[in-house]
């Protein structure tokens, strides 16, 4: 593998290359002047080996590692269980022993873990900060939290590592495929345009909170551009049902959704507040975009 040299202030190695947010955050990384390597565990163009990140000399050429990969979403690890076991954390186990080798070698790449608020699990009416226990419900969370604490067992051990733990809400503003089983807005925007059927688990009622990319990417910036460790909360402080969100999108696109309500599941959260309050103290970060008006931007 070759790897350019040239003088950046960050030289950053993404994993999850292939997914749609790992290219959203590489292209805005790269407009702004970082060198940027996507790494995926299916090599081609654009793309180096995954595996190749495990070698000392490799990773040594990076500053920073954004940690995206993960093979699940939340439904997708219920029809599998146990597959990050098999395959996100033993990867990950690997990367912080490599980790391990380059500060040994007088290198200290930053890691970033890119977690999920999820592993809170439900939550009351006041968000939570960082300092509340998680109650994971799903096998994707709990995975998602052992992940967490096997880089905070290593950095207790090395305490050079100083990784960045990012518990992010749920992103929205990124279209993608409508087919997937995540992603509310792309599939509520595909079925106004195709006039099918909206399939919501549950009452629609259930709350959670959302944060547009632009903030997203905005939060990626300011972890990058200042020497910041810890576990951090990223959301917007905005709460919405899915009957708000879909109320937003008939009223943009001057429709009636046909919507089919389903049994919900019993490890999907029904409401998460969360507080991202620390991460704004330490990096001046705030999210600015407002989700009712972004989405009537999108649909305009």
């Amino acid at each position: 593998m070759h790897v350019q040299t040239t003088e950046f202030v960050h030289r950053v190695a993404i994993t999850g290359g292939r997914g749609r947010l790992a290219q959203l955050i590489a292209s805005f990384l790269r407009g702004r002047g970082y060198e940027v390597v996507l790494f995926s565990r299916t090599e081609g163009k654009g793309f180096q080996q995954l595996a190749d990140l495990l070698d000392p000399t490799i990773l040594s050429c990076f500053t920073l590692i954004l940690h995206t990969a993960w093979s699940t979403l939340p439904f997708t690890s219920e029809e599998d269980p146990g597959r990050e076991h098999r395959e996100d954390l033993p990867f990950l186990r690997q990367l912080l022993e490599s980790i391990t080798q380059v500060i040994e070698m007088g290198s200290i790449p930053k890691l970033v873990f890119f977690s999920s608020a999820s592993v809170y699990g439900n939550t009351r009416n006041d968000p939570v900060t960082e300092k509340i226990m998680p109650h994971p419900l799903s096998r994707y969370a709990h995975a998602k939290l052992a992940a967490e604490e096997m880089i905070l067992m290593r950095t207790r051990e090395i305490p050079l590592l100083k990784p960045v733990i990012l518990r992010i809400t749920n992103i929205l503003g990124m279209l993608s495929n409508p087919k997937y089983p995540q992603g509310i807005l792309p599939r509520m925007i595909a079925v106004g345009r195709t006039n099918e059927i909206l399939t919501i688990w549950g009452d629609g009622r259930c709350s959670k909170n959302y944060l547009w990319i632009d903030d997203f990417l905005l939060a990626v910036k300011a972890l990058v551009d200042r020497p910041i460790c810890g576990i951090f909360n990223i959301g917007s402080g905005e709460n919405f049902s899915l009957l708000e969100l879909l109320a937003l999108v008939e009223g943009a696109m001057k429709v009636t959704l046909k919507v089919h309500y389903r049994d919900p599941y019993l490890w999907d959260v029904t409401h998460a507040s969360i507080d991202s309050s620390k991460f704004s103290k330490v990096t001046g970060w705030r999210p600015t975009k407002k989700i009712a008006e972004e989405i009537k931007k999108l649909l305009a």
